[in-house]
């Protein structure tokens, strides 16, 4: 890498650069250490870590930007936890056990189906927020459980509160 392939923003202030992405790393792991202790480990390890990591990137790297706005972070993971609530009940009560395994093409469509789905409940009232779709995905992987749920609502609620908390400290990283 050379000079001239660094953001110019980064090099006239590496500080504000370093302390939103320590705040993102401390933010993530406050959420990810209390999910630990509230639920346990299984949780943890659920899928979903992708997407709220993702989400911590957009609020803490670009907290000015549409989708770091609370009402499209909530929302979006909302969205999630609703049509893959609903779609993995559904599924799951007319399946059998392994199902997953045994038909791969059947769970790829069940794992479209639902973040399409979801994708589509977020475009129609305007709570766009990408990472969602991942929360979707994992339910999709997952199935129905309230740990997970448990886990996706406060996860993302520390992530939301922390940034309103800090919003008006923070910058946009990139322009």
């Amino acid at each position: 890498m050379t000079v001239s392939q660094i953001a110019p923003h980064f090099l006239q202030r590496p500080g504000r650069y370093m302390f939103q992405v320590g705040l993102a790393t401390v933010t993530l792991f406050i959420a990810l250490w209390f999910e630990h202790f509230l639920i346990g480990a299984e949780a943890v390890g659920a899928l979903l870590i992708g997407a709220i990591a993702s989400s911590a990137f957009i609020l803490f790297v670009s907290p000015h930007r549409p989708a770091a706005m609370s009402r499209r972070v909530l929302g979006g993971h909302g969205w999630a936890l609703v049509v893959g609530s609903l779609v993995s009940l559904l599924t799951h009560s007319h399946l059998p056990v392994g199902w997953q395994v045994s038909s791969p093409w059947l769970f790829s469509l069940y794992a479209a189906v639902t973040v399409g789905l979801c994708v589509l409940a977020m475009t129609i009232t305007n709570t766009e927020h990408a990472p969602g779709a991942g929360t979707a995905l994992a339910f999709a992987g997952h199935g129905f459980d309230w740990a997970l749920i448990t886990f996706i609502a406060s996860s993302v609620v520390i992530l939301v509160v922390i940034h309103r908390l800090l919003r008006r400290h923070l910058k946009d990283l990139y322009q």
